[in-house]
Protein backbone atom coordinates (compact mmCIF):
# COMPACT_ATOMS: atom_id res chain seq x y z
CA UNK A 1 0.00 0.00 0.00
CA UNK A 2 1.11 3.59 -0.63
CA UNK A 3 -0.31 6.72 0.91
CA UNK A 4 -1.32 10.03 -0.69
CA UNK A 5 -2.56 12.38 1.98
CA UNK A 6 -5.05 10.37 4.02
CA UNK A 7 -5.83 7.96 1.20
CA UNK A 8 -4.27 4.53 0.73
CA UNK A 9 -3.92 2.89 -2.67
CA UNK A 10 -3.02 -0.71 -3.42
CA UNK A 11 0.18 -0.99 -5.43
CA UNK A 12 -0.62 -2.86 -8.69
CA UNK A 13 0.60 -6.44 -8.75
CA UNK A 14 2.82 -5.86 -11.78
CA UNK A 15 4.57 -2.99 -9.99
CA UNK A 16 5.19 -5.12 -6.91
CA UNK A 17 6.41 -8.04 -9.00
CA UNK A 18 8.87 -5.79 -10.82
CA UNK A 19 10.43 -4.82 -7.48
CA UNK A 20 10.36 -8.33 -6.00
CA UNK A 21 13.11 -10.95 -6.10
CA UNK A 22 12.42 -14.51 -4.93
CA UNK A 23 15.87 -14.44 -3.31
CA UNK A 24 14.28 -12.38 -0.53
CA UNK A 25 12.22 -15.44 0.46
CA UNK A 26 15.45 -17.10 1.60
CA UNK A 27 17.01 -14.11 3.36
CA UNK A 28 16.67 -15.69 6.80
CA UNK A 29 18.27 -19.00 5.86
CA UNK A 30 15.08 -20.79 4.79
CA UNK A 31 15.70 -24.18 3.20
CA UNK A 32 14.29 -24.72 -0.27
CA UNK A 33 14.92 -23.90 -3.91
CA UNK A 34 14.15 -21.40 -6.70
CA UNK A 35 14.35 -22.35 -10.37
CA UNK A 36 14.29 -19.67 -13.08
CA UNK A 37 14.38 -20.82 -16.74
CA UNK A 38 14.69 -17.21 -17.95
CA UNK A 39 18.25 -17.13 -16.56
CA UNK A 40 20.14 -19.03 -19.24
CA UNK A 41 23.34 -18.82 -17.20
CA UNK A 42 21.69 -21.02 -14.53
CA UNK A 43 21.15 -23.95 -16.90
CA UNK A 44 23.35 -26.46 -18.72
CA UNK A 45 22.72 -29.23 -21.22
CA UNK A 46 24.59 -31.85 -19.20
CA UNK A 47 23.91 -33.05 -15.68
CA UNK A 48 27.47 -32.23 -14.59
CA UNK A 49 26.89 -28.51 -15.19
CA UNK A 50 28.62 -28.31 -18.59
CA UNK A 51 27.34 -27.30 -22.00
CA UNK A 52 25.80 -23.84 -22.30
CA UNK A 53 22.07 -23.74 -22.97
CA UNK A 54 20.28 -21.86 -25.73
CA UNK A 55 16.58 -21.83 -26.54
CA UNK A 56 15.37 -25.25 -27.74
CA UNK A 57 18.28 -27.09 -26.10
CA UNK A 58 17.75 -29.92 -23.59
CA UNK A 59 18.35 -29.00 -19.95
CA UNK A 60 20.17 -31.55 -17.83
CA UNK A 61 21.01 -29.16 -14.97
CA UNK A 62 19.20 -26.14 -13.57
CA UNK A 63 20.74 -24.19 -10.75
CA UNK A 64 18.92 -23.48 -7.51
CA UNK A 65 19.04 -19.68 -7.27
CA UNK A 66 17.94 -19.61 -3.61
CA UNK A 67 21.52 -20.08 -2.45
CA UNK A 68 20.79 -23.47 -0.91
CA UNK A 69 22.56 -25.48 -3.60
CA UNK A 70 19.57 -27.71 -4.37
CA UNK A 71 20.25 -27.97 -8.09
CA UNK A 72 17.96 -30.16 -10.20
CA UNK A 73 19.48 -32.53 -12.76
CA UNK A 74 18.69 -35.24 -15.26
CA UNK A 75 21.47 -37.72 -15.99
CA UNK A 76 19.66 -39.50 -18.84
CA UNK A 77 19.88 -37.42 -22.00
CA UNK A 78 16.52 -38.54 -23.45
CA UNK A 79 14.71 -37.53 -20.24
CA UNK A 80 15.78 -33.88 -20.24
CA UNK A 81 13.14 -31.17 -20.68
CA UNK A 82 13.81 -28.49 -23.30
CA UNK A 83 14.17 -24.76 -22.83
CA UNK A 84 11.59 -22.86 -24.87
CA UNK A 85 10.78 -19.22 -25.47
CA UNK A 86 7.49 -17.59 -26.45
CA UNK A 87 7.90 -13.85 -26.80
CA UNK A 88 9.39 -12.63 -23.53
CA UNK A 89 8.48 -15.82 -21.65
CA UNK A 90 10.90 -18.68 -20.97
CA UNK A 91 9.96 -22.12 -19.71
CA UNK A 92 10.96 -25.75 -19.47
CA UNK A 93 8.83 -27.97 -21.70
CA UNK A 94 8.12 -31.47 -20.32
CA UNK A 95 6.96 -34.03 -22.89
CA UNK A 96 4.70 -36.19 -20.72
CA UNK A 97 6.59 -39.29 -21.87
CA UNK A 98 9.85 -39.42 -19.92
CA UNK A 99 11.09 -35.91 -19.04
CA UNK A 100 11.91 -35.24 -15.39
CA UNK A 101 14.32 -33.42 -13.10
CA UNK A 102 15.39 -34.38 -9.59
CA UNK A 103 17.49 -32.87 -6.82
CA UNK A 104 19.64 -34.59 -4.24
CA UNK A 105 17.92 -35.06 -0.88
CA UNK A 106 16.85 -31.74 0.67
CA UNK A 107 16.82 -31.74 4.47
CA UNK A 108 13.48 -30.28 5.51
CA UNK A 109 13.48 -32.15 8.84
CA UNK A 110 13.88 -28.95 10.84
CA UNK A 111 10.27 -27.87 10.37
CA UNK A 112 6.69 -28.82 9.52
CA UNK A 113 5.74 -25.85 7.32
CA UNK A 114 5.98 -25.45 3.55
CA UNK A 115 5.22 -23.00 0.75
CA UNK A 116 5.29 -24.07 -2.91
CA UNK A 117 4.88 -21.58 -5.76
CA UNK A 118 4.69 -22.56 -9.42
CA UNK A 119 3.75 -21.06 -12.75
CA UNK A 120 2.91 -23.83 -15.18
CA UNK A 121 0.80 -24.89 -18.14
CA UNK A 122 -0.79 -28.32 -18.41
CA UNK A 123 -1.48 -29.55 -21.93
CA UNK A 124 -3.78 -32.43 -21.05
CA UNK A 125 -6.19 -33.50 -18.32
CA UNK A 126 -4.22 -36.36 -16.82
CA UNK A 127 -2.70 -37.36 -13.50
CA UNK A 128 0.69 -35.61 -13.51
CA UNK A 129 3.25 -34.37 -10.98
CA UNK A 130 4.42 -30.77 -11.13
CA UNK A 131 6.60 -31.18 -8.04
CA UNK A 132 6.78 -33.84 -5.34
CA UNK A 133 8.98 -34.18 -2.27
CA UNK A 134 10.09 -37.83 -1.99
CA UNK A 135 9.63 -40.72 -4.41
CA UNK A 136 5.93 -40.88 -3.53
CA UNK A 137 3.78 -38.98 -1.05
CA UNK A 138 1.72 -42.15 -0.62
CA UNK A 139 4.73 -44.07 0.67
CA UNK A 140 6.63 -41.42 2.61
CA UNK A 141 5.67 -39.35 5.64
CA UNK A 142 6.74 -35.72 5.64
CA UNK A 143 6.05 -35.14 1.94
CA UNK A 144 4.17 -32.72 -0.29
CA UNK A 145 2.97 -32.80 -3.88
CA UNK A 146 1.77 -30.24 -6.45
CA UNK A 147 -0.34 -32.11 -8.95
CA UNK A 148 -2.51 -31.93 -12.07
CA UNK A 149 -5.39 -34.39 -12.31
CA UNK A 150 -7.58 -36.01 -14.92
CA UNK A 151 -10.76 -34.18 -13.83
CA UNK A 152 -9.71 -30.61 -14.73
CA UNK A 153 -7.85 -30.66 -11.44
CA UNK A 154 -5.07 -28.76 -9.72
CA UNK A 155 -4.12 -30.12 -6.30
CA UNK A 156 -1.71 -29.44 -3.46
CA UNK A 157 -1.19 -32.25 -0.95
CA UNK A 158 0.70 -32.45 2.33
CA UNK A 159 1.43 -35.39 4.60
CA UNK A 160 2.77 -35.64 8.11
CA UNK A 161 1.51 -39.15 8.80
CA UNK A 162 -1.83 -38.49 7.02
CA UNK A 163 -2.32 -37.19 3.47
CA UNK A 164 -4.53 -34.11 3.06
CA UNK A 165 -5.51 -32.69 -0.34
CA UNK A 166 -6.55 -29.21 -1.35
CA UNK A 167 -8.11 -29.43 -4.81
CA UNK A 168 -10.07 -27.62 -7.48
CA UNK A 169 -11.69 -29.10 -10.60
CA UNK A 170 -12.26 -25.80 -12.41
CA UNK A 171 -9.21 -25.73 -14.70
CA UNK A 172 -9.43 -27.78 -17.88
CA UNK A 173 -6.34 -28.21 -20.06
CA UNK A 174 -4.80 -26.53 -21.87
CA UNK A 175 -4.43 -23.87 -19.19
CA UNK A 176 -1.64 -21.82 -17.65
CA UNK A 177 -1.97 -21.13 -13.93
CA UNK A 178 -0.13 -19.59 -11.01
CA UNK A 179 -0.28 -22.12 -8.18
CA UNK A 180 0.45 -21.63 -4.49
CA UNK A 181 0.34 -24.36 -1.87
CA UNK A 182 0.99 -23.69 1.81
CA UNK A 183 0.86 -26.18 4.66
CA UNK A 184 1.56 -26.58 8.35
CA UNK A 185 1.42 -30.18 9.55
CA UNK A 186 0.95 -29.56 13.28
CA UNK A 187 -1.60 -26.78 12.74
CA UNK A 188 -3.56 -28.84 10.17
CA UNK A 189 -3.37 -25.89 7.79
CA UNK A 190 -3.38 -26.41 4.03
CA UNK A 191 -4.29 -23.94 1.30
CA UNK A 192 -4.31 -24.22 -2.47
CA UNK A 193 -4.45 -20.94 -4.36
CA UNK A 194 -4.88 -20.70 -8.13
CA UNK A 195 -4.33 -17.38 -9.92
CA UNK A 196 -4.49 -15.49 -6.64
CA UNK A 197 -7.72 -17.06 -5.32
CA UNK A 198 -8.18 -19.70 -2.62
CA UNK A 199 -9.51 -22.88 -4.26
CA UNK A 200 -8.93 -25.40 -1.48
CA UNK A 201 -8.57 -24.93 2.27
CA UNK A 202 -9.17 -28.18 4.19
CA UNK A 203 -8.49 -28.40 7.93
CA UNK A 204 -8.20 -32.19 8.02
CA UNK A 205 -5.65 -33.78 10.34
CA UNK A 206 -2.25 -34.09 8.60
CA UNK A 207 -0.91 -36.28 11.38
CA UNK A 208 2.42 -35.56 13.05
CA UNK A 209 6.08 -34.95 12.31
CA UNK A 210 8.18 -32.64 10.18
CA UNK A 211 8.89 -32.74 6.48
CA UNK A 212 11.53 -35.24 5.45
CA UNK A 213 15.00 -35.47 3.94
CA UNK A 214 14.03 -36.41 0.39
CA UNK A 215 14.76 -35.56 -3.22
CA UNK A 216 12.53 -32.98 -4.88
CA UNK A 217 11.06 -34.40 -8.09
CA UNK A 218 10.03 -31.97 -10.84
CA UNK A 219 7.84 -32.89 -13.80
CA UNK A 220 7.28 -36.51 -12.77
CA UNK A 221 7.23 -38.90 -9.83
CA UNK A 222 10.55 -40.41 -8.76
CA UNK A 223 12.78 -39.19 -11.61
CA UNK A 224 10.32 -40.12 -14.34
CA UNK A 225 8.95 -43.39 -12.96
CA UNK A 226 5.31 -42.31 -13.40
CA UNK A 227 2.82 -39.40 -13.42
CA UNK A 228 4.83 -37.54 -16.08
CA UNK A 229 3.93 -33.91 -16.66
CA UNK A 230 2.85 -32.83 -20.14
CA UNK A 231 3.29 -29.08 -20.22
CA UNK A 232 5.47 -26.15 -19.30
CA UNK A 233 7.02 -25.00 -16.04
CA UNK A 234 7.85 -21.30 -16.08
CA UNK A 235 9.03 -20.97 -12.48
CA UNK A 236 9.16 -23.03 -9.29
CA UNK A 237 9.88 -21.97 -5.70
CA UNK A 238 9.87 -24.23 -2.63
CA UNK A 239 10.37 -22.78 0.85
CA UNK A 240 10.16 -24.45 4.29
CA UNK A 241 7.81 -22.02 5.97
CA UNK A 242 4.25 -20.78 5.58
CA UNK A 243 4.70 -17.55 3.68
CA UNK A 244 3.04 -14.34 4.86
CA UNK A 245 0.20 -12.70 2.94
CA UNK A 246 2.61 -10.09 1.58
CA UNK A 247 5.13 -12.73 0.51
CA UNK A 248 2.39 -14.71 -1.24
CA UNK A 249 1.12 -11.60 -3.01
CA UNK A 250 4.62 -10.72 -4.21
CA UNK A 251 5.49 -14.27 -5.25
CA UNK A 252 2.24 -14.74 -7.16
CA UNK A 253 2.71 -11.39 -8.91
CA UNK A 254 6.20 -12.46 -9.91
CA UNK A 255 4.94 -15.82 -11.19
CA UNK A 256 2.19 -14.11 -13.19
CA UNK A 257 4.55 -11.74 -14.99
CA UNK A 258 6.84 -14.67 -15.88
CA UNK A 259 4.06 -16.84 -17.32
CA UNK A 260 1.64 -14.41 -18.98
CA UNK A 261 -1.12 -15.01 -16.42
CA UNK A 262 -3.34 -12.10 -15.39
CA UNK A 263 -4.25 -12.13 -11.70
Amino acid sequence: MIGVGATLFRVPTAYGAAKFSPKSLFANGEEGAWYDPSDLSSMFQNSDGTGAVSVDDPVGYIQDKSGNGNHAIQATSSKRPHLRQAGSLYYLEFDGAEDALQTSAIDFTGGDQMSVFAACRKDQNANMVVAELSSSISSNNGSFRLFAGSSNLWRYSSKGTNIVNGSTTSFSAPVTSVLTGTSDISADQLTLRVDGSVEGNPSTDQGTGNYGNYALNIGARNDGASLLFDGNIYRLIVRNTVSSAAEIDNAEGYMATKSGVTL
